[in-house]
């Protein structure tokens, strides 16, 4: 053990050596020079973290290329990059739209044309039922055949026959069942969950005739859609793409509940769809994917999908979606 002593003094000494403040002056100098060479190593690794994901997710590469994605919160991703099945309104104008019938709403009701107020309520609710037939029924939206809509029109009425005969033998002069008929073909596509987005409005006036009810029906609905088993994934492994296609129709329908009771006479109806392949007339719409988009031939014009101020003309049945 050393005398307390010496000990004391040889503090006393090094104290008062002249040398001692330059050698703590050195000694700080070296631990803030080895902390700054910490700290540049350190965010030289981020700069260039930085410079790599900028060059894996722009330049030269298509914008739609989810390079990088699995470094980067899905919620984050920019509006360029494909929709995915785990969120298929990501960046959507539809994306806070109802999610089911709940998006088709019954006007309130009056008594009109010598139609009392419970009836037109029962009409408008059959016009409400007619659309979920054909737009949101999911075995009609995976290519079943809908008996349920067709059931609801006028058997006597030519344009349930016509329908009828374009399901049958789609693409035949110029028949095609997506004009009311919502369907995609369930070998290439599914709906995916929670996939389907609603909006749009219902009016209704006095018809032609005494006691005829005549009921407009303006609706958008939008699909996301992932491929079918077996089907080339999307531009990324890990993550499945969900496209995007929108369908508005504008629909116009007579009830008569003294010339067919209970039954529906579509006098009018359009469409609109936006992301479909329209050169394909099989009974089914026919999404593109971010891969086929890149290198389709889409001659139709670009509009955007959810202006509905306007009605559908009648030689636009198809455009290339300035979003979805």
């Amino acid at each position: 053990m050393p005398d307390p002593v010496d000990y004391v003094a040889r503090l006393r000494a090094e104290r008062e050596d002249a040398g001692r403040e330059e050698t703590l002056r050195r000694d700080r100098a070296r631990r803030r020079l080895k902390r700054g060479l910490a700290g540049g190593a350190a965010a030289a690794v981020l700069v260039g973290f930085a410079v790599w994901l900028v060059s894996s997710t722009s330049g030269e590469r298509p914008a739609n290329e989810p390079f990088a994605a699995g470094l980067m919160p899905e919620g984050t991703w920019p509006d360029a990059w494909p929709a995915t099945t785990n969120m298929p309104f990501r960046g959507s104008h539809a994306d806070d739209w109802a999610t089911d019938d709940t998006g088709i709403q019954v006007p309130d009701v009056k008594a009109v044309n010598g139609i009392p107020e419970e009836q037109v309520f029962d009409a408008l609710n059959r016009t409400k039922d007619f659309l979920i037939a054909t737009n949101l029924d999911p075995a009609v939206l995976h290519g079943g055949w809908p008996a349920k809509a067709l059931n609801m029109l006028d058997a006597q009425d030519s344009s349930r026959a016509e329908l009828i005969r374009h399901l049958r033998k789609p693409g035949a002069q110029g028949g095609d069942p997506t004009e009311m008929f919502t369907r995609f073909d369930p070998a290439e596509l599914h709906v995916v969950e929670d996939g389907i987005r609603v909006h749009g409005r219902m009016t209704f006036e006095a018809g032609s005739e005494p006691g005829q009810l005549r009921v407009r029906a303006d609706y958008t609905f939008v699909y996301a859609l992932g491929a079918a088993p077996g089907v080339e994934p999307g531009p990324w492994k890990g993550v499945e793409e969900a496209a995007r296609t929108v369908v508005r129709r504008q629909l116009v329908l007579d009830l008569d509940e003294r010339a067919a009771p209970g039954k529906l006479v579509p006098v009018e109806y359009r469409r609109l769809l936006g992301n479909h392949d329209c050169r394909t007339v099989d009974g089914f719409i026919h999404p593109y994917f971010s891969r086929e988009v890149a290198r389709a031939d889409r001659p139709w014009p670009v509009a955007d999908p959810y202006e509905s101020g306007k009605d559908i003309a009648d030689d636009r049945e198809c455009i290339v979606p300035s979003r979805t």
